[in-house]
């Protein structure tokens, strides 16, 4: 346990230090030395999908090579979320790290938007009284035009969190984009209220 902990640090030291594939070798360590540690999965699987979106924008045209390790980062990303869920299924940030995952593949790989969905589900589930977890939902529906779910789950933030000026904020722009333009009106003017005129999002 000792010897894991200390290798998962180092990770993070090189993380820190910018250092993508010593970070990605000590996190494979950490996990061989206690593959029980769901925070360990967790990075891991993190650490997965950054290697594959630098690699997949690393160059204009990708070798069969590139695609092949850019493949394999994506599933052990995956995998690796799955693990993290079903070592501690109680713990919120584990779907949350699983949704996050499938949520960047939603324009690369088929039914990722269920996937992520389902996953944020979970996380809700685990953790009811979270805005965030109903705002990153409500994004996902958003971003695949399920605006009436959408809407759901960013009303469902502003009632977890009534002073959050971005959830009214995403909340009229779901009505702006189903043409209901009272009821954007109406939250844009709450959520300015809730900005600091000082701040960029003011203008915004």
């Amino acid at each position: 346990v000792y010897a894991a902990e200390l290798s998962f640090k180092q990770s993070l030291d090189a993380l820190q230090a910018n250092n993508g594939t010593q970070t990605y070798n000590l996190q494979v360590q950490a996990i061989r030395q206690n593959p029980y540690f769901a925070r360990y999965h967790r990075a891991y699987a993190t650490t997965n999908l950054a290697l594959a979106n630098a690699l997949a924008q690393s160059k204009p045209e990708l070798s069969a090579s590139d695609r092949q390790n850019v493949t394999q980062l994506i599933q052990q990303a995956i995998r690796e979320a799955k693990i993290a869920a079903q070592t501690n299924p109680k713990d919120p940030v584990n779907w949350e790290t699983l949704a996050n995952v499938y949520r960047n593949l939603i324009n690369v790989a088929q039914g990722a938007d269920n996937w992520a969905i389902a996953a944020y589900a979970q996380a809700a589930q685990a953790d009811p009284l979270s805005p965030r977890l109903r705002l990153d939902l409500g994004g996902v529906y958003y971003a695949i035009g399920r605006y009436d779910e959408a809407i759901r789950a960013f009303q469902q933030a502003t009632e977890l969190k009534p002073d959050w000026a971005n959830a009214y904020y995403n909340l009229a722009a779901a009505y702006k984009q189903k043409g209901e333009l009272r009821s954007a009106l109406n939250n844009l003017t709450t959520a300015i209220k809730l900005v600091d005129p000082a701040a960029a999002d003011y203008q915004k």
